[in-house]
């Protein structure tokens, strides 16, 4: 029988391994207690792009930075930073019961350059391929120094292959592009300026940073274009993390905040990274990131 001494001692070790964020148990490290493994990617539904209703429903766990596309049979395929393991990485899982539940995919990357892929960004090219953009990270993804935003290329958008740099500068994370007219734009966040830059190209591969967006003190994510060739934009606001407003754009970088609040977060919640697509049936899905506040 171990002594009251042993006792006080392991109750001592396990007291002090709870405050230190984490618990090991018999040499099991314990699930991380912040950061990716603790968020969720839920969605939304609305008949016209403005007025949305949550769906109610946890697509993905352990999962981040959602980022949705509408494949050719009309199934939704989510594209998430995967933390159900760790080192966390990009993975991919799609629906087969309109965007109810989703089955994850085991996405990969050859020749990946990098120790993980985090921050995805999908495009649907004009040939049927599949165009993967995401923050190449070694160790901490918030580290100082040049951050790298790689793009990779594949024909059935689960098993990809590196293709290069697409850009590179101070502290790049998040990045999101799109084609307006006969170029693309990428809208990237810089923890360096603490602002979204707005960078293009004329080949969709090669980027090169042009200025900031303007939209401080929101979170912007890929917009969608309207009937009408305008483009919105679905944000949150970063100063709360509870609402998501939208923008609309004749041309993609000059953008004009509409009325409203296009949804707010789960009550006790904070609410990040939504993405909008339009459905096949003329609906509209938004999926987002929630997690918990952090501590006070």
């Amino acid at each position: 029988m171990p002594s009251n001494h042993s006792l006080v001692r392991a109750s001592l070790a396990v007291s002090l391994a709870i405050l230190a964020g984490s618990i090991v148990v018999q040499g099991i490290q314990a699930p991380p207690t912040a950061g990716p493994y603790t968020h969720q990617v839920l969605s939304a539904s609305s008949p016209d792009g403005l007025t949305w209703t949550h769906d109610g429903v946890v697509l993905l766990e352990h999962a981040s930075v959602p980022c949705v596309i509408v494949m050719p049979d009309g199934q939704l395929r989510i594209y998430y930073v995967d933390a159900s393991q760790m080192p966390e990485t990009v993975n991919c899982a799609e629906s087969a019961d309109g965007g109810t539940s989703f089955e994850p995919l085991g996405l990969s990357i050859a020749g990946l350059t990098s120790e993980k892929a985090v921050d995805p960004s999908i495009v649907r090219l004009e040939n049927g391929r599949y165009r993967l953009f995401y923050y190449g990270a070694n160790g901490d993804p918030g580290a100082a120094g040049t951050h790298y935003v790689r793009s990779a290329i594949s024909d059935d958008g689960v098993h990809f292959r590196e293709t290069g740099t697409a850009l590179a500068y101070p502290g790049l994370v998040d990045p999101d592009v799109f084609k307006v007219r006969d170029k693309w734009l990428m809208f990237v966040f810089s923890l360096t300026e603490h602002t979204t830059m707005v960078a293009e190209s004329r080949n969709g591969r090669k980027f090169r940073k042009v200025r900031p967006l303007g939209l401080d003190g929101f979170g912007t994510t890929k917009p969608v274009q309207l009937d009408d060739g305008r483009f919105r934009l679905y944000a949150f606001d970063q100063r709360t993390q509870r609402t998501i407003v939208s923008f609309v754009s004749e041309d993609g970088l000059e953008w004009s905040q509409e009325a409203g609040v296009r949804l707010d977060a789960p009550i006790g919640k904070e609410i990040t990274d939504p993405q909008v697509v339009r459905l096949h049936d003329g609906g509209w899905k938004m999926v987002f990131k929630v997690s918990d506040p952090p501590v006070q």
